[in-house]
């Protein structure tokens, strides 16, 4: 088969479920009906070729599969094609050819080229003058000799250079590792340790060490990270003449260095030298890929994304902004930006279908600057779609009741990839993951389980007795959509359902469907007095809240009048600097922050937490609080009636300080209430029950 047909069948078998339409295909490769039926007959004969013909169906209109019990077959005959089967373009021989020449130390004769690759001699020459072309600019010298044959002359530094390079060109984006031009490419030079499992390692440490890559500078260094180790493994390079000390590497290494030596470890390759992990690293310096790494402060960007999340819900009337697991899920791939989903997004989803979406779209797209300011980096069209579908998922949990959907998460072996998938199913589903398993595992039981609604699994489990929802590792909308149709099929109980097990309920509903004003008025009436009284039933105080825990009543201001930002966070700092918590110039820092970043501490409705970095001049951790009875005016139309200023040296649980705030704003009336108490001790008081009993 050619390129394009192997990418189409590759594409359908991934995905079992779907049909390619005509229309589709059509679109995606520029390409006519007529050159498009060509392509499909192609992959047929391949099928009826390989034993398989009945494993597809295509009624004109478009290719699917017919037989899902052959899917895993089929996979395995389009893996192992050879290259008379697989008919490589001309881009693809000139890779190809190359790769021959670097991995053969000896001169290799074009008739062999031609016979490998099932072409003519000519069709080498050919190719062979466009593969010296090429090599030119890496100063590699391309040698044929009648007789002899053709061999690259060239050291071994530049044969790396140029390997990073053509796999930099063959894989530019994650999904393409899938490809079969690749996996032959990998498999003919005998590469031992995957990209994915190199990016899967970096992504640990980044997270575990607080780091922020710009998200293409990750890919590159990932790329030169697993061309570089596979070398070294292969040609297994001595100890460096230039290192002959024996030291931690953290003390010599850069940050670069120092994950791949974390990187290293993780795959196995403990015999990997302080000299080949500095090679590596001086490579990965050579080509500008030295990032602009930023340190993250998970207290700081944590508020970001809840003011970018607060401006979003203003737009489209849903609070989204507390919801703590969008949060969380976009604090994540912020603190990473090299996780954001590298396959191609296909919006023809449910998303589309919702009346609400494009509207969403839209308003999101306007808010994205907030995020954008704060990172100093431009999001590309990926990361926003991600985000997008994030926002998404938080307002599918928002219309979700009831009890949680069970389920097993499956992989062919690797239990990291499981792990990586069940975090990525937490961020977008509310479900309860019962465990993980391997696809043998869930084939030896047949798929039966108790108490479990469905398998999510990343290869077809066609003996399972329940549904199985194929994704990719790295979930894609199209993922997300798989689920999410095979999770409504679950309905929640109907109301009426619900109202059996509580009779009270049933004279309740019957008194708001009656239509009486009279009778409804009464009932309101005395259910909130009910349900206020019932909130404290059961209840104790919360110990160890964050913020009763520094707030005290001495910090809390009241302003009769309408201030300004600027003069209100003078304000709220004055007891903070008066009695040694902070330094004006903290104070100065947290004011330059908002000139800089905009309105980002605004964290909810009427709501504001102002601070500075821990270096900038504070002593130690507290708090105090501005209650603006009249509002704080900041640019634009923000105005904010509670104002936190925060002394952060570390030595308080941030992000738990953060959240209770945040949860003051979940109710409004709560603020106008603080708004409208006499004193500090009231509003303390207050306070303090809001978060005993919320």
């Amino acid at each position: 088969m050619k390129k394009r047909s192997t990418e189409i069948l590759l594409k359908l078998l991934r995905n079992p479920n779907d049909e390619l339409g005509m229309q589709k295909l059509s679109d995606e490769y520029q390409l006519s009906e007529k050159t498009l039926k060509k392509d499909i007959q192609e992959i047929r004969e391949f099928a009826r070729e390989s034993g398989l013909e009945s494993v597809l169906y295509c009624d004109g209109s478009g290719l699917k599969l017919n037989n899902n019990q052959n899917v895993r077959e089929l996979i395995d005959q389009v893996y192992s094609m050879n290259l008379y089967q697989y008919k490589m373009s001309s881009d693809e021989r000139k890779v190809y050819i190359t790769i021959v020449l670097l991995y053969h130390p000896d001169s290799y004769s074009m008739h062999q080229i031609a016979d490998e690759l099932y072409v003519t001699r000519n069709t080498v020459i050919d190719d062979c003058r466009r593969v010296e072309e090429y090599l030119k600019a890496y100063t590699i010298g391309f040698v044929a000799k009648s007789k002899k044959g053709i061999w690259l002359d060239s050291s071994e530094e530049k044969k790396r250079e140029l390997l990073i390079d053509m796999f930099q060109e063959m894989i530019p984006s994650l999904q393409h590792e899938k490809s079969f031009f690749v996996r032959f490419i990998v498999r003919r030079i005998g590469f031992i340790y995957s990209l994915r499992d190199v990016i899967y390692h970096m992504n640990c440490y980044v997270s575990d060490h607080n780091m922020m890559f710009a998200r293409e500078i990750f890919f590159k260094i990932a790329i030169c990270i697993f061309v570089l180790v596979n070398r070294m493994q292969q040609i297994k390079c001595g100890k460096n003449s230039r290192e002959t000390e024996t030291f931690p590497f953290s003390k010599r290494l850069d940050v670069i260095g120092n994950m791949i030596s974390y990187v290293v470890g993780e795959l196995g390759y403990l015999s990997l030298e302080y000299g080949e992990i500095l090679l590596i690293e001086e490579e990965i310096l050579s080509r500008s890929l030295h990032p602009q790494i930023q340190s993250v402060n998970d207290f700081e960007l944590y508020g970001v994304i809840c003011h970018f999340l607060l401006e979003v819900s203003r737009e489209i009337k849903a609070d989204v902004q507390s919801d703590s697991r969008l949060i969380e899920s976009l604090v994540s791939h912020i603190k990473g930006m090299n996780r954001w989903n590298d396959e191609d997004y296909d919006w023809d989803t449910w998303y589309e279908a919702s009346r609400d979406f494009p509207r969403l779209c839209k308003v999101v797209e306007t808010k994205f600057g907030i995020l954008e300011q704060y990172l100093k980096y431009s999001l590309n069209r990926q990361m926003k779609d991600s985000i997008i579908i994030h926002i998404c998922a938080a307002l599918l949990r928002g219309e979700k009741s009831g009890k949680p959907l069970a389920v097993i998460i499956s992989c062919p072996g690797s239990m990291a990839t499981s792990k990586y998938l069940e975090v990525q199913i937490e961020n977008y589903f509310n479900f309860h993951i019962v465990g993980m398993m391997t696809t043998k595992e869930i084939e030896r039981a047949e798929g039966k389980f108790e108490h479990v609604d469905f398998i999510i699994s990343t290869v077809p489990i066609w003996s399972s007795m329940i549904p199985v929802v194929v994704v990719s590792p790295l979930l894609t909308a199209e993922d997300i959509d798989r689920i999410r149709h095979q999770a409504i099929r679950y309905h929640s109980p109907d109301f009426s359902d619900t109202m059996l097990g509580f009779p009270m309920l049933t004279k309740v509903h019957a008194i708001y469907e009656s239509g009486n004003s009279q009778k409804i008025e009464y009932l309101e009436q005395e259910l909130q007095s009910i349900l206020e009284k019932s909130i404290f039933v059961g209840n104790t105080m919360k110990s160890g809240s964050a913020l009763l825990k520094l707030l005290e009543c001495q910090y809390i201001r009241i302003a009769d009048e309408e201030l300004e930002w600027h003069q209100a966070m003078l304000d709220a700092s004055e007891t903070l600097v008066r009695d040694g918590y902070v330094s004006k110039m903290y104070v100065r820092e947290a004011i330059k922050n908002v000139e800089t970043y905009g309105n980002y501490i605004i964290v909810n409705k009427g709501i504001a937490l102002a601070h500075a970095g821990k270096d900038a001049g504070v002593n130690r951790d507290g708090i105090s609080l501005l209650i603006a009875r009249e509002g704080i005016l900041f640019d634009g139309e923000d105005r904010v009636y509670l104002l936190f200023f925060f002394a952060q040296k570390g030595e308080t649980d941030d992000l738990d300080l953060l959240k209770e705030i945040i949860g003051l704003g979940k109710r409004q009336k709560n603020i106008e209430k603080i708004r409208g108490l006499p004193n500090s001790r009231r509003i303390y008081q207050f306070i303090e029950d809001i978060l005993s009993h919320d």
